[in-house]
């Protein structure tokens, strides 16, 4: 009887010990950055609407947790294989390495995982990529390759501006999307547009030089016609000045001068002359 107690006994502490393990092994642990989605495999849609935070939680054997960052992202495509191609305007071949930073708003995460069913791995380089190629083709068919070759400024912005309205809704915030190096063009096309910036250079150049020598001839011209009004008004100046001084000049001032110069001689031969100076 007694060795049956201790067998129930032994049984009982095992079950209990079985069962300690499975509840301790429960407990999942979410880390500092990132955040819990439940998959309740026994519920009616499966993902649980509320996410977890960091710490410990206990979640049931028959449920799952996926953890997703909340953190930012940075991921790229490049080379021949994952580079992005497309063609512009005129239907001409571009590819380029592009880069993203983006994160999750915590919020979402439930929903995005509800709409995916994936990974962050998939859902970056399958959902997030599909958005950001049809970006591309979309902006490139309204650009210019030459447009392209000259800057990307604007072209970027473009197509920015579609995946941040595409993902926006979602829950996935885009911070940028940006050129990894440079566009890709084949080496015909790079010498075609080479030519055509050199001669729209040189076209540039002449009209500088045009201009500039239109400025030094109008300088000169306006140089030449301030000297002859200079000329002329000098000349008025000289002709009033005489024209003041002779009326200015009568039989008495001349007489009045001359007796101020005379040292108060008379000539001794006059040849029968008047005097100028007549002595009253």
């Amino acid at each position: 009887m007694k060795h049956n107690n201790n067998k129930m006994s032994t049984a009982v502490l095992s079950i209990l010990a079985a069962l300690f393990i499975v509840w301790a092994f429960c407990f999942k642990m979410i880390s500092p950055g990132y955040v819990g989605v439940v998959i309740d495999m026994m519920g009616d849609n499966g993902v649980q609407s509320k996410e977890l935070h960091v710490g410990m939680h206990w979640i049931a054997p028959w449920k799952t947790v996926y953890q997703f960052p909340i953190f930012e992202q940075n991921d790229t495509w490049e080379g021949e294989h994952e580079g992005f191609n497309f063609q512009t305007s005129e239907g001409m071949a571009v590819s380029a390495d592009i880069g993203i930073t983006y994160h999750l708003r915590p919020e979402s995460i439930p929903l995005i995982f509800q709409r995916y069913r994936r990974g962050m791995d998939e859902i970056t380089h399958v959902f997030i990529r599909n958005y950001i190629r049809d970006a591309i083709n979309k902006s490139a068919s309204k650009t210019k390759i030459e447009d392209l070759y000259s800057g990307k400024e604007c072209f970027f912005e473009d197509v920015e501006a579609h995946v941040k309205a595409d993902l926006a809704p979602i829950g996935i915030e885009l911070s940028r999307i940006y050129l990894i190096g440079r566009f890709h063009f084949p080496q015909n096309v790079i010498a075609a547009l080479n030519s055509k910036i050199e001669a729209m250079q040189r076209a540039q150049q002449r009209e500088n030089e045009l201009r500039e020598a239109e400025a030094e001839a109008k300088k000169q011209i306006a140089k030449a016609e301030g000297q002859a009004r200079c000329s002329i008004l000098q000349a008025e100046a000289e002709a009033k000045a005489n024209l003041v001084l002779a009326k200015s000049v009568t039989s008495e001032l001349i007489q009045w001068q001359s007796v101020q110069k005379w040292d108060g001689k008379l000539p001794t031969v006059t040849s029968g002359a008047t005097p100028f100076i007549q002595v009253k």
